[in-house]
């Protein structure tokens, strides 16, 4: 499913203040990516209308994602360009 299915504490800049279950305002458990094809917007919300814009919105303050971002932002163009067509295949 290309997923882990698990709650992940996004930071400020993601947080709703929303309890939802075991989550609190500030985490959200990983979307599955099959079926991502077919979105127009991202992220729980719909702010995101790229998915470069949803990878950058992980860029917070206490969010466990920085990794991932950094990640991201280490990539050349062609690769990040090959790794968005890829991921508008599922």
């Amino acid at each position: 499913p290309y997923t882990d299915l698990l709650l992940h504490d996004l930071g400020d800049a993601l947080a709703d203040s929303v309890q939802e279950g075991q989550a609190t305002g500030r985490e959200w458990r990983t979307a599955p990516l099959i079926g991502l094809r077919h979105l127009r917007a991202y992220l729980h919300d719909g702010r995101a209308r790229t998915l470069e814009d949803a990878v950058l919105a992980h860029d917070s303050p206490g969010s466990e994602a920085a990794t991932s971002v950094a990640a991201w932002r280490a990539l050349t163009a062609p690769e990040r360009a090959r790794l968005r067509a890829w991921l508008e295949t599922l």
